[in-house]
């Protein structure tokens, strides 16, 4: 039987992702292109078909996924809004790239995405019932139900990122209050930390930043831990402990067998995870707790666009 291929495109806010997928989730060709947030919609999409058409396999794509952040009406293949791309509003993705390409195209929130990508490759489709929580600028998630993406009545299912954990907490750019994303969004996270270092010095964090502690990032955060930092630790427990309670919260309610972790909060392991896990050990129900494996993805900068080709292949849940 003929190898299959799908094309995927990842539109993130700094670059877009394209790539040729197999239908078991591997890359064969990719390219990678700058996001011109200021151009019309109309104009980068022409783009990203111009560049994806001179990719060897292009023509023996039948389907393009694309991924991109935002409020997605996944049905339709409108982007309603997206936070990364100020012009995008009410933008009929998939209807201008099928007039473009004459290929089926299928769109979705790059939340979704990941998710597909996780559990196409990191748990190679053993998973039935997965949650992915991508810890990045903000917080997404995606969630895989039966082996398939469950997107919700309108399509907005899997927004984590913005399950309160405290009503009394900082206003989220989504305009509630006290978000999981105030808390473990790097911006957020950064904020806190700059903050906190003022109060409990830090030689090394000080060395990392030269006292310029606006420059704190998850990144030099990471780095401090490694040297053995304690202030850098104390954040990173800060973090994982506030992680602990949505994941408890994740298991109590949807009871997945995996969890996966991806996006760059992620890289910090243990000192993100040994928290992360005290505080699921003393808030989720032992039986659901036992029943799923945390995963660190290996593959984070692949998920997106990978997730997006395999968007053809996962017919959606709907809870209508």
């Amino acid at each position: 039987m003929a190898t299959q291929f799908y094309l995927g495109v990842d539109m993130g806010g700094t670059n877009i992702k394209i790539a040729i997928v197999t239908s078991k989730g591997a890359i064969v060709e990719e390219a990678v292109m700058p996001t011109d947030i200021g151009a019309r919609p109309e104009k980068v999409i022409a783009s990203i078909v111009e560049r994806a058409s001179k990719l060897k396999n292009y023509s023996k794509a039948k389907t393009i996924g694309i991924g991109i952040a935002g409020d997605i009406d996944s049905a339709s293949g409108i982007v309603r809004f997206s936070p990364n791309l100020p012009k995008w509003k009410k933008i009929k993705l998939k209807a201008i790239l099928e007039k473009l390409t004459k290929k089926k195209v299928f769109a979705d929130n790059d939340a979704n995405t990941a998710a597909i990508g996780a559990h196409c490759m990191d748990t190679k489709e053993k998973s039935s019932n997965l949650v992915c929580i991508t810890l990045g600028t903000g917080v997404g998630g995606g969630i895989i139900i039966n082996k398939k993406l469950y997107v919700g009545a309108s399509g907005t299912a899997g927004e984590i990122g913005h399950i309160t954990v405290d009503p009394e907490g900082l206003r989220c750019k989504c305009g509630n209050r006290g978000c999981i994303e105030t808390f473990i969004g790097a911006k957020y996270l950064s904020a806190y930390a700059a903050k906190y270092v003022q109060k409990n010095k830090s030689k090394i964090i000080d060395s990392l930043t030269g006292k310029d502690y606006s420059k704190i990032t998850p990144k030099i955060l990471f780095a401090a831990a490694v040297q053995g930092d304690k202030t850098a630790k104390n954040i990173w427990d800060y973090a994982g402990r506030k992680l602990g309670i949505l994941i408890a919260d994740i298991l109590n309610f949807i009871n997945p067998d995996t969890i996966v972790l991806c996006g760059g909060i992620s890289h910090a392991g243990k000192y993100l995870l040994e928290p992360l896990n005290r505080e699921i050990a003393d808030r989720a129900f032992e039986s659901s707790s036992k029943a799923c494996k945390i995963l660190v993805s290996r593959y984070t900068n692949k998920l997106g666009v990978v997730g997006a080709a395999m968007l053809a292949k996962h017919a959606t849940v709907s809870a209508k």
